[in-house]
């Protein structure tokens, strides 16, 4: 297997990289796409998250497929539309997680911020008892 810069399977591989952190980094409480809110209702996040995973899997497979099944100069037609997908469905998961990590450090930070100034009011609260 050649591992170019255009290659279909090195392609293929960030895009399930890019999926998992995807998975990994989501906060449902930020969730946007109804679509995904509607299937995570129905399913749930765990399974939701595997046929995720199970359809970028599937794509691969299609690939094989065609380069298996496809004669030469069908190959190099379809290898270009293949690829120019991977690259799109890249470009949109880069976009999702740069997202999700901007929502992820926000809601980590204010958390923190949360927690601090809950413990300064019981702490206050508790010297005041004293008092």
């Amino acid at each position: 297997m050649e591992w170019k810069s255009s290659s279909l399977a090195s392609w293929l591989l960030f895009l399930l990289l890019l999926n998992i952190l995807d998975i990994l980094l989501t906060n449902p409480a930020y969730e946007a796409n109804p679509f995904t809110l509607y299937f995570w209702g129905q399913i749930g996040i765990f399974l939701s998250s595997w046929i995720k995973i199970g359809l970028i899997l599937f794509f691969g497979v299609l690939c094989v497929a065609a380069k298996k099944f496809a004669m030469p100069n069908e190959w190099i037609f379809a290898r270009k539309i293949l690829l120019g997908s991977l690259v799109v469905l890249v470009a949109f998961y880069i976009f999702v997680v740069t997202w999700n990590v901007i929502l992820f450090v926000s809601f980590v930070r204010a958390f923190k911020s949360e927690v601090r100034l809950l413990h300064l009011s019981t702490s206050t609260t508790r010297k005041l008892n004293f008092v």
